[in-house]
């Protein structure tokens, strides 16, 4: 497979997945309810606390003529009631979950899933924690 017949909807399937091995985790669920509170927008009023998928950036990352693509997910954590130790558990339940995922689907496969950054903070209101957590996931051709 060439990078240039690169799979189209390899990133909502990949996002459909990353979704689905959070939302079905008994540790997520331990702390996000179940099925776990992780959202890709169809919250406009969550109950806390809960994570949303904000970002999905995909870059090419192929070589020697071979298919590949680098995928970023940005996620936020929003907690009110258990404070910074509460926030930084959950995103420590995320990051073991996807720093375990694998992925195949339409030739491809994943080759790393890594955790790139993880923060928690307070918000300018006080009144609840933000967490972020960015993963990177390397896809390329399953024949590579």
């Amino acid at each position: 497979m060439s990078a240039a017949t690169f799979p189209s909807g390899v990133e909502a399937e990949l996002q459909l997945a990353v979704m689905a091995v959070l939302r079905s985790d008994i540790g997520v669920q331990a702390y996000l309810g179940n099925p776990a509170r992780i959202f890709d927008g169809e919250s406009d009023e969550p109950v806390f606390p809960c994570v949303e998928l904000e970002r999905h950036d995909v870059r090419p990352n192929g070589s020697a003529g071979h298919a590949g693509s680098a995928h970023t997910l940005t996620f936020g954590l929003r907690s009110r009631m258990g404070g910074r130790a509460e926030a930084m558990r959950i995103l420590s339940e995320l990051r073991r979950v996807l720093d375990a995922f694998s992925f195949a689907a339409d030739g491809l496969r994943s080759v790393l899933s890594q955790t790139l950054y993880s923060d928690v903070m307070r918000t300018p209101d006080l009144r609840e924690f933000r967490g972020i957590l960015r993963v990177r996931f390397i896809l390329e051709g399953a024949g590579t």
